[in-house]
């Protein structure tokens, strides 16, 4: 009898393999489940083909269908019960099918057999920490930790089984409403609020028998219509009463309305958005378009799509369940916060040792009375005080106020004497405090002021000090910020704002919270621009003030240093020393100390030659005095400077010239005509 009496055609030469080496080679494009449709031909033609269930086991496993991949193995299993490859990719597929139990004993039996490769080791690993997440230590206490959200959702999913069947509305057509009928109007019913009633209804089922509930345990509608239906009618919120017992715990997290995204971003990462595109992309009108079967397909591919990212959403959540993930957060965090303390307790030694070590610093300038120094390790320290926060330097404000305390008798303890120095010096001291000049300053060219020291920049102090001023709190800072802005003022010889910003320091020191040490330095300041200002009322005027303030300080050196200020302002004359008069008399003296005849010409002569010079090259006669040049002296210096041989000035020597243009030219020919 003919095989093929129908005329049917037999298969291709190695039809055996040709399926299956397909569908190996499209799953190693990762198409997988396109290489199914491949596999399952090739077992239909060949189905006790070994290598072809393998195949397809794995493009099952690939493609989320562990079950179908698990009666794959099985089956190829019974060809050669002994073949570890299949029992690796059985114990795999066992462990991604959630049955983390019967994989950790299929591993741990085969891992004698085969230590490598690690397949059956780390196979042990995976299912013992799938495992060890949703049973053991590492998971918490869920039942404790999550019992009232478990109540909760028990009592809503008992509540809502316990109703009604509820059919759905049909959709009535709305009719025109006519003007010669007018709607019905329904009277409401309000229902009286009772203190107390006994749950005999389905809800107190679940509570048992006997409890009874307290007013305002359930919401009831105040307003009801006739239309309406006890059973169709529900509340706004859920009908779940308190738990009546004490319970010290608390959930490791709120249960939300939006649970479902919270916890698609916890296992998802990222891909929780393409979730939500996919659950939206099925009941959008977008998709929906003229061409009827693309829109079909698009659908199609998005509840595909959502369901497998739900299917693999809830293998994660089997192998790690929120609640571990959750008891993981807090304890992680918990871990952090000791870590956090730890690294602040550590942070707080280290910038107090950096504190403690400036400090000592300033105490050292200070008990030195090395000023500069001082007021330069002060800035230091304000500066580190104000860049770190109060979280890592509690200690803050102590630094601040000893900082104060320190720059204010440091300033007060320059109104000092020292006994051991003569008469003389101490006058130059006082001088040098008032500003007043004691000797010559050094020449222009001088190599000495090429040296000088460090350059400090008074308009960036002030803005500096202008600012803390705005911030400032206590009245000892504003103290401070007035007496530095005055200072500073006065070294840019801007009088009348260090005038002004002196008295509101002394305004400030008058309060209830001042102190008389900045009243003392303010004072000290106020003398030093009289005295600039050639104000010598006024400036005795201040010292006698000082002087009272002294005397309820029952401080004698003070009191001592300022008798000695009074003394030098009573000798200060301001007009005969910067004026012309001073250089004359004493050009004079020096005049009449010469013996003969001779040296006085010659000396008068020099005294010319000096007074012929520019004022920055002329030496004065006077230590420390400084001329500068007028009209008056600008023309005497174009004359000559020998007795009796005047020249003449040398704008009329150029008129001459250029009015007497091309004279020589005419002498010159009629010499030789």
């Amino acid at each position: 009898m003919d095989a093929n009496p129908f005329g049917k055609k037999e298969d291709v030469y190695g039809f055996q393999t040709l399926w299956r080496e397909l569908g190996y080679y499209i799953s190693r494009l990762e198409h997988y489940e396109r290489s199914l449709n491949f596999f399952d031909e090739a077992i239909k033609k060949t189905p006790n083909d070994k290598r072809a269930l393998i195949g397809r086991a794995r493009a099952r496993a690939k493609a989320c269908q562990y079950e179908g991949a698990l009666e794959d193995v099985n089956k190829a299993l019974t060809f050669d019960p002994d073949d570890l490859v299949v029992l690796a990719d059985k114990a795999l597929n066992t462990y991604l099918s959630c049955e983390f139990e019967e994989g950790l004993v299929q591993n741990t039996r085969l891992l004698p057999r085969r230590q490598k490769p690690d397949h059956f080791s780390m196979g042990v690993m995976h299912c013992t920490n799938a495992i060890e997440n949703c049973i053991g230590l590492r998971s918490g206490r869920p039942l404790r930790d999550h019992f009232k959200i478990i109540r909760k959702l028990a009592w809503k999913k008992n509540f809502e089984a316990q109703k009604p069947f509820e059919p759905k509305p049909r959709k009535v057509k709305k009719k025109k409403k006519s003007l010669g009928k007018q709607l019905e109007y329904v009277q409401p019913i309000v229902t009286k609020k009772k203190k107390k009633q006994s749950c005999v209804s389905n809800q107190g089922s679940t509570l048992g028998g006997g409890a009874v509930i307290e007013e305002g345990e359930f919401e009831k509608a105040e307003v009801l219509s006739m239309r309406d239906s006890l059973h169709s009618w529900q509340s706004d919120k859920n009908l779940v009463p308190p738990y009546p017992h004490y319970f010290p715990f608390r959930p490791l997290q709120n249960y939300t309305t939006n649970i479902e995204k919270y916890m698609a971003e916890k296992y998802l990462d990222s891909m929780y958005l393409e979730k939500i595109f996919l659950n939206k992309l099925q009941y959008e009108h977008g998709a929906k378009s003229p061409n009827q079967k693309g829109s079909e397909k698009i659908i199609r591919l998005a509840k595909e799509g959502y369901k497998a990212v739900s299917y693999k959403q809830e293998l994660l959540r089997t192998r790690s369940p929120f609640y571990y993930i959750k008891y993981q957060e807090a304890h992680a965090s918990g871990s952090l916060k000791a870590r956090q303390e730890e690294e602040l307790i550590l942070q707080r030694n280290i910038t107090k040792k950096e504190a403690d070590v400036l400090m000592n610093k300033l105490i050292a300038c200070f008990e030195n009375k090395q000023l500069q120094q001082m007021l330069q390790v002060a800035e230091k320290l304000k500066y580190y005080c104000d860049s770190k926060p109060k979280r890592i330097m509690p200690d803050k404000d102590t630094y601040l106020h000893e900082i104060l305390v320190k720059i204010r008798k440091g300033f007060y303890d320059l109104n000092r004497l020292n006994k051991n120095q003569v008469f003389c010096e101490q006058h130059k001291r006082i001088y040098v405090s008032f500003g007043y000049p004691v000797s010559r300053e050094p020449s222009t060219d001088s190599v000495i002021k090429q040296f000088k020291n460090v350059y400090l920049d008074h308009k960036k102090q002030i803005e500096l000090f202008e600012k803390r001023l705005r911030q400032a709190e206590t009245n000892d800072q504003l103290c401070w910020c007035y007496h530095e802005l005055s200072r500073y003022h006065l070294e840019m010889k801007k009088y009348e704002l260090a005038g002004v910003y002196s008295r509101k320091c002394i305004q400030e020191s008058t309060k209830d919270e001042g102190h008389p040490e900045w009243h003392i330095n303010a004072l000290m300041l106020l003398v030093r621009i009289n005295i600039q200002q050639h104000n010598k009322n006024d400036a005795r005027s201040e010292l006698m003030e000082a002087c009272g303030i002294a005397n309820l300080l029952q401080d004698t050196n003070l009191k001592e240093y300022l008798e000695k200020c009074l003394e030098v302002v009573e000798t200060i004359e301001f007009d005969d020393l910067f004026g012309p008069k001073m250089l004359e008399k004493r050009e004079q003296k020096m005049l009449s100390m010469m013996s003969t005849a001779k040296m006085k010409d010659e000396f008068a002569h020099l005294l010319r030659m000096m007074a012929a010079m520019p004022a920055s090259r002329r030496l004065t006669v006077m230590p420390g005095v400084r001329m500068e040049d007028d009209e008056k002296r600008r023309k005497s210096r174009m004359q000559s400077i020998i007795p009796g041989n005047e020249r003449e000035d040398q704008s009329a020597v150029k008129k001459k010239i250029s009015n007497s243009k091309g004279v020589g030219f005419m002498e010159l020919v009629q010499y030789h005509v």
